[in-house]
Formats: structure tokens, C-alpha cells, sequence
């Protein structure tokens, strides 16, 4: 069956169970992988339904879920569908005043996660207000008001032997209509607090629909791999996009032990964001120093040639650096990789170069979680570098005032949760959304994104400043892991950069126990390089758009530390208001 086919996500979902192709779902815990058979996972999905109905999750009562990716997150996803009330993901990692907004926001109830002990402090103060905690972990502390998975699922077994449990889990299933929400699902935002996106089932099963014919696979041959949080909205279609094709999946249990996993279980397919695949690219340009001699040497040069070389070209030599250096790699990585989707924010086209070359399948796409999320992708025979590929089967996609993205079709969002105004402001006279994305559509209907509205700076001199495209080029370089350009009401454009500190470490030829970050900062040899790619980077730029001042910094970024959103973006306003300091120091009148 097409997904367009049915109701709802859960209905998909028992279909793939009752196919006896099915392989089951894996997921990796303290190093073993626990086994899921689609029998399994049918009768968790009932005695799941059958208990949370039981303790009030119904219309108006949602579910939060604040775990790990797991077969038991879909579990419980999948169950409150069921019983007629929107799941709301929530990111592990979640800061209080998010989480006390998106709870509010969205009249969370009852609460899922892994372990008590593992939320951050400022969430555990809040936990006595929900009705019930389910806790995933039967090793986690217990609140008073919590239930341990395990019990609930035992609960619900026993509910499933009463007289009309079977029938009312049908009732309650056929009961869901396409049009009704399956989730609301917050955008992280580099900016301000999140807004919650109304997705219902017919615009993620649109989406799956749309997906289907560009990526075949085989339900007894491939398997799929999940390393980033479900709560990520490209990683939630994903699933439920495996789910319509049956495959099988190993569910991860740290993007840290990617390389480990992959060999494990040779993945066909997996969904990264950009930040992954650099680390990626990263650890395989790192290989060419565990060598010496002529070893060190060939792998050298194949390494050069797969930064430099445009995709395509230089067979012959392409061919030669495969047979010795990079089938090697890929083979390390479970050598069956056939699609490497990146989305959520734009790949840098030299770690795209590099991993295309040494045979990666990487595929770079383009969405938002208001349409659920694609808007585009390259596929397999229809690539496009430096695009985002066509639209997807059943989206429209012109260019607006200001080279807006504007995108209208089934799998575009209801509205915003509680933003009328902002429901008001955010489609066209004629019914399309304003991504807020600037882009144009060259003359082969290929999607090229060229900045953000919002992100439009003017300085002081009343000049435009586009800073995302300059963060993305002064990202291409090893020593730099990210970039923030500062110019809004500025006289000149400056820039904080953060270091890349391993590739720090092998140009001052230390380890991590004897590398010091702050005296990487005031090295030579690092800041004589860093100058040489800015001058380089300035070269392509108008001159009011050139980099006069730069800093550079050693802190760490992560998502706890604030710096960084759920998606591994830059928190714009957080990370200036971090280095405050020293960007008032770019711009004093000695320096200017």
C-alpha cells in the first residue's frame, strides 16, 4: 500500500509489523543490540495504548517525550496518536525556560523519559506538576508520581485480556482522521523562544508519499540507521519513513560511536545535520597522521585530491586513490552506505566534496519543520553541487518579494500553536508560506538557497550585510569549527571565530593532555593561517562586506553549554552575548 493510503501513521505502523519480511527494529545498549520483532512491537503498541488511555492521555491531555530515540519513544509516540492527543518532542538537552514554555504552551499532561537523573536540573524542578512521569529506564529514581515503562506495558498486557480491549484499540485506530494533529513539533530557533508547529498525519504520510519513489529500499537486503534525536523533526519523517518501506533499524546510542555502529551493522541509509558529516570528514582527513612514509604520502594526496577535485572529474586518478586509500574508508564505515541525507542547515561544499569523492552517497536537501519537513532534495542521476535540489512530487515552490522561499502543498503545517498573529503574517494572499528563506530557482527548476530574511544585517553606513553565506565560507577551514559574523548597525564587519582544536593540535604537533587552548589562540602559526584564508575569504567580497576585525575563541560548543541550538546551530544572540567583551573590544576607537 501507498502511504497516501492510509488514515493515519499507526495504521502504517501495523503494517509493517504484520509483514513477515520484517526484520525487527535493534536498538544499542551498553554495547549489545535489543532485539524488537514486528510481533513485539504490535503488542507493546497495544498494551501501550490500552494503559496510557487507562491513566487519562486522551484530547486535551498531550504526552511529552523527553528521550533518546528507542523503539519505545515510537511506542509511546504512536500509542497517544491512538488515543486521540498530539505528542510534543522535547530534546533531551532542553533548557528549563524552553521546556517551561513548550509544556505550557501545549498543555502537557504526562511526561516520557529515559531517566530522572539524566534532565537537567532546572526540568526536574517541574516534574511534580504532571500527572504521571513514564520512565523508559527501570534503573532511573522514581517520583512519586512516576511509572516505570515496564510496569505499563504489563499493565496494559493485562488490560488487552479483558472483554472489548481488542475492539476498542480498533475503534480508537480507525477513529483517527488524516486531518487530525499527530504532533506539535517546536522549532529550535537561533532566536527567542520556539514556536510549535501543528503537523497532522496527512502531512507527514504526503511527505512519505512524495519520498517513496526517489529512495528504494530493499526490505530484506538494506537497513537503516538513527543516530540524531527523534525529537529532530528530520529524524522523526525518517523513521516514519522506514517504517512505510519495512526496513530494518538500528536505533544508536551516541552519535559519538558512529564509526563503531556502522561497521557493526552496515547501514544503507541515515540522516546526519551538516555538523556530523564535518566531524565525519574530520576523523577520516585524521587517518592520513596515524601513517608514516609512503603510506602516509599516498594517503596525503588522495586525501588533497578529495577536498580539491570537483566530483566527477579526474577519474582516473579518482579510481587509483579507491583502490588503495578510500574503499578502505568506506569499508570501515560498514562499506554499504547508499543515501547520506543532510539537512537541517547547509553543508559546507568542501566537507560535501571530500565525502562525495571518497565515495560517501551524500545527498543535500533543504526543509523546514513546518513542511514536515522537505521542501527539496538532490537525488541519485539529478545532482546539482551548490543546490538543494528540485522540489519534492506534490510541492509548489516559487520565488516571492525579497527572493522569499515560499512553498504551498499537502505536507505544509496547520498553523502555529497559540500564534493567531503570527499564523496571520505567515502565508501569501493566494495560500503560500513564507519560509523567511531566500533562494532562486534556476532555469533546470533547481533550488538554490542564498541567505535568510531575518538575517539581513545593515551597518552603521547603511550597507547590507548577508552573514550566513560568510559563516559558511569562513566554516570550510580546518582550524575554524564555526563562525559568527557581527555587523548589524556596526561601522565594519567583524567576526567570532570558534577553533577547531584538533586540527590545532596537529599543526603544533601536541596531544590533547598537553594542548592548552589559550596559548593556541595567541600561536603564530594557528593565527598566520587563520589571516590567510580571511584575506582569501575577503577577496570574493564587497568591500563593505569584508572581515576587518576577527577574534577567536577555545570554547567548546555543545548545546548545554547554550551556544548551540537542539540542530547544532549557533545560537546568534546567545554566543554575542557570550563574547560581549570581545566584540566591544573589535570596535574601539584604537582598533577601528
Amino acid at each position: 500500500m501507498k502511504s497516501e493510503d492510509f488514515q493515519s501513521l499507526p495504521a502504517q505502523f501495523l503494517d509493517m509489523c504484520r509483514d513477515p519480511d520484517f526484520p525487527g527494529w535493534f536498538k544499542r545498549r551498553d554495547g549489545f543490540w535489543d532485539a524488537y520483532s514486528g510481533d513485539k512491537l504490535e503488542k507493546m503498541l497495544l498494551y501501550a495504548t490500552l494503559a496510557l488511555a487507562k491513566y487519562g492521555v486522551g484530547e486535551g491531555k498531550s504526552l511529552g517525550i523527553i528521550a533518546d530515540s528507542s523503539p519505545n519513544w515510537f511506542i509511546a509516540d504512536l500509542a497517544c496518536e491512538i488515543c486521540h492527543a498530539p505528542t510534543v518532542p522535547l530534546f533531551p538537552n532542553i533548557s528549563e525556560e524552553h521546556f517551561e514554555f513548550q509544556c505550557k504552551d501545549s498543555e502537557i499532561a504526562f511526561l516520557a523519559v529515559d531517566r530522572i537523573d539524566n534532565l537537567d536540573a532546572g526540568v526536574r524542578k517541574h516534574l511534580a506538576h504532571f500527572r504521571y512521569i513514564f520512565c523508559f529506564d527501570e534503573n532511573s529514581p522514581l517520583p512519586l508520581n512516576g511509572v516505570y515503562w515496564k510496569n505499563l506495558l504489563y499493565e496494559g498486557e493485562i488490560l488487552a485480556k479483558e472483554e472489548g480491549a481488542r475492539a476498542y484499540f480498533q475503534y480508537r485506530l480507525e477513529g483517527i482522521r488524516p486531518q487530525d494533529l499527530f504532533s506539535v513539533i517546536y522549532t529550535s530557533g537561533s532566536t527567542g523562544l520556539p514556536k510549535g508547529a501543528e503537523l497532522s498525519h496527512r502531512n507527514m504520510l504526503s511527505m512519505i508519499g512524495a519520498l517513496s519513489p526517489m529512495i528504494h529500499l530493499d526490505v530484506k537486503t538494506d537497513s537503516a540507521l538513527s543516530v540524531l534525536p527523534v525529537a529532530h523533526v528530520f529524524e522523526r519523517m525518517a523513521i516514519c519513513f522506514y517504517i512505510s518501506r519495512h526496513v530494518k533499524i538500528y536505533f544508536a546510542d551516541s552519535p559519538k560511536n558512529l564509526g563503531v555502529i556502522a561497521y557493526e551493522v552496515h547501514p544503507a541509509i541515515c540522516t546526519f545535520v551538516p555538523r556530523i558529516l564535518e566531524k565525519l570528514a574530520d576523523a577520516v582527513s585524521a587517518r592520513e597522521y596515524k601513517l608514516r612514509g609512503l603510506k602516509r604520502r599516498i594517503m596525503h594526496r588522495a586525501m588533497l585530491f578529495a577536498k580539491k577535485n570537483i566530483p566527477g572529474r579526474g577519474k582516473w586518478r579518482r579510481n587509483f586513490y579507491d583502490r588503495l586509500v578510500y574503499r578502505k574508508i568506506r569499508e570501515a564505515f560498514g562499506g554499504n552506505f547508499k543515501w547520506i541525507i543532510s539537512g537541517s542547515s547547509a553543508l559546507n561544499k568542501t566537507v560535501f566534496r571530500f565525502l562525495v569523492n571518497v565515495g560517501f552517497p551524500v545527498f543535500e536537501g533543504y526543509g523546514l519543520t513546518e513542511c514536515c519537513p522537505v521542501v527539496s532534495t538532490n537525488i541519485t542521476g539529478a545532482y546539482k553541487i551548490g543546490s538543494v535540489g528540485k522540489p519534492i512530487a506534490g510541492l509548489r515552490v516559487k520565488i516571492g518579494p525579497q527572493n522569499e522561499i515560499l512553498v504551498k502543498g499537502p505536507s505544509v503545517f496547520h498553523g502555529y500553536r497559540n500564534m493567531p498573529e503570527m499564523n496571520r503574517e505567515a502565508w501569501t494572499s493566494d495560500g503560500y508560506f513564507r519560509t523567511g528563506d531566500q533562494g532562486l530557482l534556476d532555469e533546470d527548476g533547481y533550488l538554490f538557497l542564498t541567505g535568510r530574511i531575518k538575517e539581513i544585517f545593515k551597518t552603521s553606513t547603511g550597507k547590507y550585510v548577508s552573514p550566513v553565506p560568510i559563516e559558511l565560507e569562513l566554516g570550510r577551514h580546518p582550524l575554524i569549527d564555526a563562525a559568527l559574523v557581527i555587523a548589524n548597525n556596526r561601522k565594519f564587519v567583524s567576526a567570532i571565530l570558534f577553533l577547531e582544536c584538533d586540527d590545532a593540535m596537529r599543526i603544533l604537533g601536541t596531544n590533547r593532555r598537553n594542548f592548552h587552548a589559550e596559548e593556541a589562540l595567541q600561536d603564530e602559526r594557528i593565527l598566520c593561517r587563520v589571516q590567510d584564508y580571511i584575506d582569501a575569504v575577503n577577496r570574493k567580497l564587497n568591500h563593505w562586506e569584508r572581515i576587518k576585525k576577527w577574534t577567536l575563541v577555545a570554547e567548546p560548543l555543545s548545546v548545554e553549554s547554550g551556544l548551540l541550538t537542539p540542530t547544532f546551530k549557533l545560537r546568534r544572540k546567545a554566543v554575542e552575548a557570550r563574547f560581549a567583551q570581545e566584540i566591544e573590544r573589535m570596535y574601539l576607537p584604537s582598533g577601528g
